[in-house]
């Protein structure tokens, strides 16, 4: 091992990238409280003192791994919703598509962010709370694009909306990280669109019971 690679004078991104896809691979093999920072090192080829040089311990690499994905996902939606070349159906679509793909593609990492994070420091649950309120947001960012296209009916609540919208793409999501099923992503993605555009329940004007 060099010493520029075990002291390294500015952050690699590409030994970022390979200390992270390691730590993907070892807590997926052995669990966060089984694997160990010297297995990761060895796994992606650098020394202790680098790794320990990007995360300051266990907790903050697998914190850095989890958030790296979902950094990943925002990206991608940003990108969609920043796409003023396709109509608000289209967007919306593409919109679940994508959520649908990113959980179908990232199956390892959800189920290990869902079985291994009890016995974490505040400091991480802290940050899963962050997460959770970027995830609403960018879900409340297209309830409103939609509003300003006049595609949803003025005078929606919004927060509550996007808190529905966000219960049901979790719901998907977490269907395709324990089935896997990428054929029937697409299915699905429409299947939100309808649910969302048309409801559930046949519009009665006469029932007045609520």
């Amino acid at each position: 091992m060099t010493t520029s690679e075990t002291h390294p004078h500015s952050p690699s991104p590409e030994t970022k990238e390979r200390i992270l896809a390691s730590a993907l691979a070892i807590f997926g093999e052995k669990g966060y409280h089984n694997a160990t920072m010297a297995e990761i090192a060895e796994d992606a080829n650098v020394g202790k003192g680098t790794l320990y040089w990007y995360f300051s311990s266990k907790e903050d690499l697998f914190s850095g791994m989890i958030e790296q994905g979902i950094q990943t996902l925002n990206g991608k939606l940003q990108s969609i919703l920043g796409d003023h070349s396709l109509t608000f159906s289209q967007l919306l679509v593409e919109f679940n598509r994508e959520y649908l793909h990113y959980f179908y593609d990232h199956r390892q990492l959800a189920r290990l962010f869902l079985s291994n994070h009890s016995g974490l420091s505040s400091k991480f649950h802290d940050r899963m709370f962050q997460w959770h309120t970027d995830f609403v947001k960018v879900n409340n960012d297209i309830i409103q694009r939609g509003l300003k296209a006049g595609f949803f009916r003025p005078g929606l609540e919004i927060d509550r909306v996007a808190a529905a919208f966000t219960g049901i793409i979790s719901a998907f999501g977490n269907r395709q990280f324990l089935d896997g099923n990428e054929e029937q992503i697409e299915a699905e993605a429409l299947f939100i669109y309808n649910l969302m555009v048309d409801g559930i329940g046949i519009k009665d004007e006469g029932d007045k019971s609520l």
